[in-house]
């Protein structure tokens, strides 16, 4: 699970503020060893421990072209307990090695292993991304968003897609292909952010470097290093990785939030404002802004207002039990219970369906 994150910005009526994506340190200390390529680095993430290759003895599988029958073994192998007996836990995002140990994974770790055994058997895996946010919280000032990581295969000219949180192997038209380049670039992103959130600057700044020596074509990489940066104290190595993230994507959510506060902080108004309205364009189409919006106007008490960016959050993002959790209180606040026992039931309906069909259990879930 690659992460976003986003610093909420103080005193504004807007959602977001400096918003971060695991990043690089600045541009000119991201270089990695001249000797070890990006490929080499990634061929070297990859590469199974002594003991997940045994797995792959131990399943025997016939080398060859993938079957549906097949990917589907290997899954139930990895996620029960006669087999790998792996569980879910968002973070620490491990390495293949570290997921082996600790039989716990997120939706990358578990896009590695996957990949990783499956390629041992003769099963030609891949990586896809998610270019949207799936899933949103907020911890103190920091906005933290979540993109999916999952594996796929080809079969007989239809594309599987390989999935941590659900029970069934699945077909999709075209979701988007990465290199292993790419993964191995999204640990190491996820490495900085947790590193960051634990308040280890030193160490979230030598994963950005890694990271964006992998991938340096990636808006959300750069974002994230203007916010390990900023949190190091260092204005301009950040609003130098912020114009690189928008150079690359020009509506990028997390880069323009994140300049708007710099600018703000600095005292440029001209240029907050400038950016400001680039922002509200782009928030404009993002769920997640759209409900952090209405949140703060329920604070506010302004919930009549809040209503109407709950109802776009739910129109461009249906699925999202928080929106609809969200909205009840709303109407609860505003006198009408039974619009409120509506959105709550909806809420409850969508988190009941998802927990059904997840195919991995919580690594919490028996303590």
């Amino acid at each position: 699970m690659a992460i976003l994150l986003a610093l909420a910005g103080a005193g504004t009526a807007q959602a977001g503020a400096l918003q971060l994506d695991p990043g690089p340190l600045a541009p000119t200390q991201a270089r990695q060893p001249a000797f070890l390529t990006a490929e080499a680095q990634a061929a070297a993430a990859m590469t199974l421990p002594p003991e997940l290759r045994a797995v792959v003895v131990e399943l025997g599988f016939d080398r060859g072209v993938a079957t549906l029958d097949r990917v589907r073994r290997l899954y139930e192998y990895m996620v029960s307990e006669q087999g790998l007996g792996l569980r879910y836990r968002e973070q620490p995002t491990h390495g293949l090695a570290e997921s082996y140990a600790t039989r716990e994974v997120n939706c990358l770790s578990f896009t590695m292993m996957f990949i990783a055994l499956a390629r041992a058997s003769g099963i030609d895996a891949y990586a896809q991304a998610s270019n949207d946010a799936l899933a949103m919280r907020v911890l103190e000032d920091t906005v933290y968003r979540a993109h999916h990581v999952k594996a796929g295969v080809d079969i007989d000219g239809v594309q599987y897609t390989v999935d941590v949180g659900w029970r069934a192997v699945v077909a999709e038209e075209k979701p988007r292909r990465i290199s292993d380049v790419e993964l191995v670039a999204l640990l190491h992103n996820n490495n900085a952010v947790e590193r960051l959130l634990a308040g280890d600057l030193s160490s979230a700044m030598t994963e950005t470097g890694r990271m964006l020596a992998l991938d340096s074509d990636n808006a959300t990489i750069w974002s994230n290093a203007g916010v390990v940066n900023w949190r190091s104290g260092r204005y301009q190595p950040a609003e130098q990785a912020y114009l690189k993230a928008l150079q690359i994507q020009d509506d990028h959510l997390g880069a323009l939030s994140n300049l708007v506060a710099l600018y703000r902080t600095t005292g440029e108004e001209r240029l907050a404002a400038q950016y400001g309205k680039r922002l509200k364009k782009a928030q404009a189409m993002d769920p997640f802004s759209q409900f952090l919006l209405a949140e703060q106007l329920v604070r506010q008490g302004a919930y009549g207002e809040a209503l109407g960016h709950y109802r776009r959050a739910i129109r461009l993002l249906p699925n999202q039990a928080t929106f609809h959790r969200g909205m009840a209180e709303a109407y609860r606040q505003k006198g009408d219970l039974q619009a409120a026992q509506r959105a709550l039931q909806r809420a409850e309906s969508i988190e009941l369906r998802k927990y059904s069909q997840r195919g991995i259990q919580d690594a919490d879930a028996n303590s």
